[in-house]
C-alpha cells in the first residue's frame, strides 16, 4: 500500500493551468540532474511521477520545451512555471510533477535522490534516503544511503 493520495490535484502559479491525477504516484524523487537545474533554477527539483494515462489537464494549454531526444519539459505559457518532466521510460510514457506545482505537496516527500552524482558540490539535503547516481531501473540496490559527509 502507497502512503501517497490516490487522487491529487494541481497547476501552475497564475491558476491558467490546472491537472489531476487518478492514482498514486510511481515514485516521489529529488532530482539533481542538470537538466532539471537548468529548466527550472533551482538546486534540485523534487517531482511525482505518473502514468500519463491517470492524468488529465483539466484546463490550459501547456508550453511544451523539447530538452533532449524525446523528453519534454511543460511550463504555463502566461507566468512561466515549470510544470512537468516527461518521458517514455522502460516502455511507458510518464510525467513527473513537480511537486511544488501540486496543491498539497506536505503529502508528497521524497522516497530517494537519482542522479545525485551530478548535484551541485555545496548542496546536501540531510536525509537518510537512498541515492542513486543515475535514474534506477527496478530492483536496483543504491550508490549510498544518506548524505555524503
Amino acid at each position: 500500500m502507497s502512503d501517497y493520495p490516490d487522487k491529487a490535484t494541481g497547476g501552475c502559479h497564475c491558476g491558467a493551468i490546472r491537472y489531476t491525477v487518478t492514482q498514486t504516484p510511481e515514485y516521489v524523487a529529488v532530482c539533481h540532474c542538470e537538466s532539471c537545474r537548468k529548466t527550472t533554477g533551482a538546486p534540485a527539483v523534487v517531482y511525482a511521477v505518473y502514468p500519463d494515462s491517470c492524468v488529465q489537464f483539466l484546463q490550459g494549454s501547456r508550453k511544451v520545451y523539447e530538452s533532449s531526444p524525446d523528453i519534454n519539459r511543460t511550463f504555463c505559457g502566461d507566468c512561466g512555471t515549470p510544470l512537468s518532466y516527461e518521458a517514455e521510460w522502460q516502455g511507458e510514457r510518464l510525467i513527473g510533477f513537480f511537486i511544488g506545482t501540486l496543491d498539497e505537496p506536505d503529502l508528497f516527500p521524497p522516497k530517494k535522490h537519482v542522479f545525485h552524482e551530478q548535484r551541485i558540490g555545496w548542496f546536501e539535503i540531510s536525509d537518510q534516503l537512498p541515492r542513486y547516481f543515475e535514474l534506477p531501473k527496478a530492483g536496483r540496490e543504491p550508490d549510498q544511503i544518506g548524505p555524503v559527509i
